[in-house]
């Protein structure tokens, strides 16, 4: 009696080890199954008789055994089959399950399916297993699975070596592969073509080419999913004859998934001659174009921007009985946000619903992007609304959609309340969410709020791209904090990201800006030898900023170089150099230039025009105009304001107020205004000669058309009054700029600080110069020598050699004026040692200072009386 009742205790034993408890299984979801699998414990339980056999008791047992495994296999089965998502905690736990099995052993193919899930449901791998531990543990239970008693067969090793190549670990998919063929198990098609997948998703485009055509050395003739692989894979890098030449040659019917291949990738280049002769090759083969064929070619007519064609290939469709999916209303939805016709994008979708087709994300995300692009945000909440109907949720495209579109319509403060509300609905952002954030940000020039987005994005695991650090690149260098982008440039590179053309391009041209142009220069060769190729921007920038520094015969050099390399230089180019050229009075060479754009195919705009035009009038020949203004109307440009004010600011040189007048009867005639620019110019000539009065005429003439004049036109003004020596007209016209809200800068002050000294009126300046210090304005290189100069003048030698001291201090730039009235000093006056004792850093600073403007008979004169 003891020995059964020892053996029945066993069998519950070994029965009850694998069963699911609440507290030791990770998915609650399993526990439905518990109760059915128990019941075989119940079921044992029974009695048996006192004079029952070891015999029996084994067979029992047996049975009770091969019972646990069919329920087991039988709940792997369903729960790999179902739609819920299996975690790799699920995987882990059914795999224990079932190599805890062991009379009998589970059939090899209950792994596979559970292998299969696994894989395909966790590619990539799901937050709940990161990706550094994802493939050990993967790994681990194949390893297991090997120990347990279970061979793994073809159909195992095929689902890791496919998993491997799909996760952009075709080495990993290599090494199974080496495995399988040592434990002595033959290839199949399907192990190869998930090879030749793996090989193309890792780019590796050529070794694919390779093995496809090693596979029949192999013993393998390629299916058409072998080629079509190999094909898709070239057509992904763009080498298009590859792919053709492939479909040429292969030793297989290929099929529609073959040719939408390459018909896709025609239309995306926008090749559409050839992807309509693909289309036409594979109706003569009997191969009928399904849907994605015809979205293709919709798409593809897009792309080169003909919506007529492209609606006449979607009435084709429908009327050969194909109905157009999500994707195909999605791509013509696209096109026409794109365009701005969101609205009639908008009806596109109740016709979609019409149809009976429903709309998915993508469909409200496209919509979403085009509403707010057109600045249309009222119908933001209205499609969220549908959105919401429809059981659909925004999702970080969503999101993305709506930054972008109030970024672009600089509504920043608005995208960063979307940016905070999609947080909250618990949506992350990606790289592309801050990226346009930080794009908007710099744009409006908040970088202080865009550093601090980014360190946040940093923070939140993120990691900055090359768009991320070139974008903060870019709007550093447009407030000229130009050392602070470079800091960011050698982070980037520490990083381990390499900077693209467009990274190179924003620094040099920052660096330009602030007439770096040597250190441009360094990041010129610099991204040479880093392989990349200067493109035509980055030469255009280069030669404008060696222009910027009267550098140009460099950047003639520079141009030459650039059609050397291969390059033709575009209209920026050509009106750069031209512009460089005429800045130096080599009007001539500009002129050459000029004509040389003609044999390049190049035809010159307004802005060449004016940059020619401008040249001519700084040199005096106004008169040759008169060619470019005819060849200007033959190419059909008319004169702007630009050209009008260049030429009557040449002509107001001249002295030819004739001519001005003729010519501001055509602008009127072409019924071109007058702006400020133009006012200003006559205002400057009129007070050049001495018509000051008749210059204030005009600013009550500009308020009365509604012109507001600015600081410009005020300064001329005052600075007319103080040649004439009428001082106190010109502090009339600095309170009437006051009055009109209108700052004064360092220029307006100077010309009041000389216009005060010419007449001697020591005590206004004491009150003008206590104005500049109250309204904060730092003392430049100029005031300073004007000043010291005026007091000179004045015989106010002590207050002179004070601010002489303080220029000395600030090691501003003597100028010859201020110095001629220091040698007046010295000579003639009789304290000469007292005052030299004053400057006991003055020869010094002469001696050292090779920038400073001082004639050097003067200099001379300087160092023979400090002597």
């Amino acid at each position: 009696m003891l020995v059964p009742f020892l053996h029945i205790q066993y069998i519950h034993t070994y029965i009850h080890l694998p069963l699911f408890h609440q507290r030791d299984n990770p998915n609650p979801n399993l526990r439905g199954r518990n109760e059915e699998i128990y019941c075989s414990k119940i079921e044992m339980k029974k009695p048996i008789a006192s004079s029952a056999s070891l015999s029996s008791s084994s067979s029992l047992l047996s049975h009770a055994s091969s019972y646990f495994l069919r329920n087991i296999e039988r709940l792997v089965r369903e729960r790999c089959r179902s739609e819920e998502h299996l975690s790799m905690e699920d995987a882990l736990y059914l795999f224990d399950k079932l190599t805890a099995a062991k009379h009998p052993i589970p059939d090899v193919s209950t792994y596979n399916i559970l292998f299969t899930s696994v894989t395909r449901k966790n590619n990539p791998p799901t937050t709940s297993s990161s990706s550094s531990n994802f493939f050990p543990t993967i790994f681990s239970l194949l390893n297991k699975l090997n120990r347990s008693g279970t061979s793994p067969d073809t159909v195992t090793y095929a689902i890791f070596i496919d998993f491997c190549g799909r996760s952009n670990n075709v080495h990993l998919a290599f090494a199974v592969f080496a495995c399988m063929l040592r434990r002595g198990w033959s290839p199949t098609i399907i192990i190869l073509t998930s090879l030749l997948r793996g090989l193309c998703v890792k780019k590796s485009y050529s070794a694919a080419a390779q093995l496809l055509d090693k596979m029949p050395q192999l013993g393998f003739v390629p299916d058409v999913v072998s080629y079509t692989t190999v094909i898709k894979g070239h057509c992904e890098s763009g080498n298009m004859d590859l792919a053709i030449d492939v479909l040429r040659k292969m030793h297989a019917e290929p099929n529609v998934f073959t040719y939408n291949t390459v018909i896709n990738a025609r239309c995306r280049q926008g090749n559409m001659t050839s992807a309509s002769e693909l289309f036409e090759e594979m109706v003569s083969m009997g191969i009928q174009p399904d849907v994605v064929t015809y979205t293709s070619i919709i798409r593809g007519h897009l792309v080169i921007g003909c919506w007529k064609e492209a609606s006449r290939i979607f009435k084709e469709m429908v009327g050969r009985g194909l109905a157009p999916n999500a994707v195909t209303f999605n791509t013509l939805m696209d096109y026409l946000c794109k365009q701005g016709k969101t609205i009639e994008a908008h009806n596109l979708l109740y016709l979609m619903v019409k149809r009976g087709e429903k709309p998915d994300k993508i469909t409200y995300n496209v919509l979403l992007h085009g509403y707010c692009l057109e600045g249309r945000f009222e119908k933001v909440d209205e499609l969220l609304s549908s959105m919401s109907r429809e059981g659909l949720r925004p999702d970080v495209r969503s999101y993305n959609a709506l930054i972008d579109g109030y970024c672009k319509n600089e509504k920043v403060d608005q995208a960063m309340d979307v940016f905070k509300k999609m947080r909250q609905e618990g949506v992350q952002p990606d790289t592309f969410t801050y990226n346009i954030l930080l794009d908007g940000l710099c744009k409006i020039g908040k970088l202080e709020e865009a550093e601090d987005l980014f360190r946040q994005m940093v923070t939140q695991g993120l990691s900055p791209n090359v768009v991320t650090y070139t974008t903060l690149i870019d709007g550093l260098c447009k407030i000229r904090k130009v050392e602070e982008a470079e800091g960011l440039f050698c982070q980037m590179v520490t990083q381990g990201l390499s900077p693209d053309i467009i990274t190179y391009n924003t620094l040099i041209d920052g660096l330009c800006k602030i007439r770096k142009v040597e250190e441009a220069k360094g990041l010129f060769c610099q991204m040479v030898t880093q392989g990349l190729s200067p493109n035509i921007v980055t030469y255009t920038t280069l030669i404008d900023g060696l222009c910027k520094i009267k550098k140009v015969e460099e950047a003639e050099d520079l141009f030459r170089q650039m059609v050397t390399q291969g390059l033709s230089p575009d209209i920026i180019t050509y009106t750069t150099l031209i512009d460089g050229l005429c800045k130096i009075e080599k009007v001539v060479e500009a002129n050459d230039l000029f004509c040389q754009m003609a044999t390049q195919g190049l035809s010159p705009n307004i802005i060449t025009y004016n940059t020619l035009i401008d040249g001519l009038c700084k040199i005096g020949k106004v008169e040759e105009t008169e060619d470019l203004l005819c060849r200007m109307v033959t190419q059909g440009l008319s004169p702007n304001i630009i050209s009008y004010n260049t030429l009557i600011s040449g002509l107001l040189k001249l002295g030819k107020w004739e001519a001005t007048s003729r010519l501001l009867e055509e602008m009127k005639d072409q019924g071109i205004e007058l702006n400020v620019v133009t006012f200003n110019t006559i205002i400057d000539a009129l007070c050049k000669e001495g018509m000051v009065e008749k210059g204030y005429k005009l600013l009550d003439v500009m308020i009365q058309r509604g012109l507001e004049p600015n600081v410009v036109t005020y300064t001329t003004l005052m600075d007319g009054y103080c040649l004439i020596q009428e001082t106190s007209k010109a502090f009339k016209v600095f309170e009437l700029m006051l009055s009109r809200g209108h700052n004064p800068d360092t220029v307006t002050y100077n010309i009041l600080i000389n216009g005060l000294f010419k007449e001697g009126l020591l005590d206004a300046f004491d009150e003008l110069f206590l104005s500049v210090k109250k309204d904060c304005y730092s003392s430049d290189s100029v005031m300073l020598n004007a000043i010291v100069k005026g007091l000179l003048e004045n015989g106010e030698v002590n207050r002179a050699l004070g601010s002489l001291s303080e220029m000395n201090k600030r090691k501003f730039i003597l100028g010859a004026f201020t110095a001629s009235s220091i040698v007046d000093l010295l000579s003639k006056d009789g304290h000469r040692h007292h005052y030299m004792k004053m400057l006991p850093n003055f020869s010094q600073h002469c001696a050292k200072s090779n920038g400073i403007n001082i004639d050097s008979s003067i200099s001379s004169s300087i160092h023979k009386i400090s002597g």
